[in-house]
């Protein structure tokens, strides 16, 4: 039962760690990186990182889809910002190649096809995010009709703030015929949760191309389990993690949930072994 109870704890320090990972951006910053992302025009801070906007890129092979509609007006230059640190923190340490490609009433890709992830690559990369404007409308199917052409594609990495232009059922059925000729992950990304519609039509989007549904922990929420990441939640009166919109998040707030249920339910049958034992009476042998 001790051995049991202290693996447990592992797991959930673990699962807590992973979580930490997931809301934030690195835990240290060299000062090769510092100043490397410095000459990029780059500020990487511990409290930063693109896992929180987008998740974490899985993939190799990616490409990066945009809504710049009307609509994205408010959120676009923090967009921008996440998605450069998204270049440098995930892309061009984790991925073979890459494209990015915003969408509004027309498409923009940074390339016609992918390309290698180099420095000099994302550095194009970087400056073409910044000359993005929001304006139009949200043309999302033909963004992934576009996307799927580039060759050797692996994962799409869809960000919006709404339902497409077009019917979400058009969509949803577009993309399961290319899905029979390409195997795409398709990752989803909602910058309004509120909108529950949209939120439908996303998550369905990733369920049928095996991909994941992301919403961003808004700060509100993440300044109130800020304090709750510091604990290990092993103890039974700890308090209990938010619900997650996002998959990741989600799944692993319930792993937590089910891992502190059985080490608090391992901790009873301790405390009771001890009792028995400690009622027991003693034998010596004379």
């Amino acid at each position: 039962m001790e051995v049991y109870i202290r693996h447990l704890e592992k797991v959930l320090r673990r699962y807590v760690q992973r979580l930490q990972w997931l809301l934030s951006g690195p835990v240290l910053c060299s000062r090769t990186w510092y100043r490397q992302s410095m000459d990029r025009g780059v500020m990487m801070t511990a409290a930063s990182g693109s896992r929180r906007l987008f998740g974490a890129v899985l993939e190799r092979k990616v490409c990066i889809l945009l809504d710049t509609s009307g609509s994205m007006g408010p959120y676009l230059q923090q967009v921008k910002t996440e998605l450069v640190l998204l270049i440098w923190e995930q892309l061009r340490k984790c991925c073979d190649s890459f494209n990015l490609l915003s969408f509004a009433e027309s498409l923009h890709s940074w390339q016609d096809t992918l390309v290698e992830t180099t420095d000099a690559a994302c550095h194009e990369a970087m400056q073409w995010v910044t000359h993005l404007q929001a304006q139009g409308s949200t043309s999302i199917l033909q963004a992934l009709l576009k996307a799927f052409s580039f060759h050797d594609l692996e994962g799409l990495y869809l960000l919006t703030d709404g339902k497409p232009d077009t019917s979400c059922s058009l969509v949803l059925n577009e993309v399961q015929k290319l899905r029979e000729k390409r195997d795409v992950k398709v990752h989803t990304i909602s910058l309004n949760c509120s909108d529950r519609a949209a939120v439908e039509f996303l998550r369905k989007l990733a369920s049928f191309t095996s991909g994941r549904y992301h919403c961003p922990v808004g700060e509100d929420t993440l300044s109130k389990i800020r304090s709750l990441l510091t604990k290990v939640f092993i103890n039974e009166k700890d308090p209990t993690l938010p619900p997650f919109e996002g998959d990741d998040l989600r799944i692993l707030a319930q792993e937590i949930t089910k891992a502190r249920s059985f080490l608090w339910q391992a901790q009873s049958f301790r405390s009771q072994l001890q009792k028995k034992n400690d009622a027991e009476p003693k034998v010596t042998l004379s």
